[in-house]
């Protein structure tokens, strides 16, 4: 039995989340730097996706389905598109429709991301361990929020790139599923009348 085009795109989808989690956690070159964009594992395992049926303005049932990618993270979309700096732009990021407005990030923002990392801050000069490792976190999170909202950040694709990955393998089963769904609504159709 051939399956329907809702059990084939919750397939198709099911996999584009699978490969996208994979991308996140992959090393990638991005802007002529290798990144791995899945620091705390948040992103990743907030990824899914969501199928609904589409519906006449009247509120009935229509033909087609709507796939959406989804993330429960507000940052997400800002990590696919990447965005663009207030003073220049990323080149992965020049098409994204985010941009920075002030030149640093608000307060908080990179220390929270810092924080995930085991990082142990030296001094200038000697190379010993500093002293008061939280000022010079303090200090750390300014001096790269600077720079993250002056040049931006690099579009990551996890979900662009799962889904050319996952066309080529499952997209011929959702086209026949769709092809099967349609000849049924005909038969359907032609019986009626």
């Amino acid at each position: 039995m051939i399956p329907t085009t809702k059990q084939e795109l919750q397939k198709f989808g099911t996999r584009v989340v699978k490969l996208a989690r994979i991308n996140l956690g992959a090393s990638k070159m991005i802007d002529g730097k290798k990144r791995v964009t899945n620091s705390s594992g948040a992103l990743s395992s907030s990824l899914g996706f969501s199928l609904k049926q589409k519906r006449s303005s009247g509120g009935k049932y229509a033909s087609g389905f709507d796939l959406e990618f989804t993330s429960s993270v507000d940052y997400a979309d800002f990590l696919e598109q990447g965005v663009k700096g207030s003073e220049s732009t990323k080149p992965s990021a020049k098409n994204s429709p985010y941009k920075f407005k002030s030149k640093n990030l608000p307060k908080g923002v990179m220390m929270k991301w810092i924080e995930t990392k085991p990082i142990r801050l030296r001094e200038l000069g000697t190379g010993k361990f500093k002293k008061s490792p939280k000022e010079a976190k303090e200090e750390l999170a300014f001096v790269l929020g600077r720079a993250v909202a002056t040049k931006g950040i690099g579009a990551r694709n996890y979900f662009k790139d799962a889904i050319e990955k996952a066309i080529p393998t499952d997209g011929n089963d959702v086209a026949v599923a769709m092809a099967n769904d349609f000849i049924k609504q005909i038969i359907k159709e032609i019986k009626l009348n």
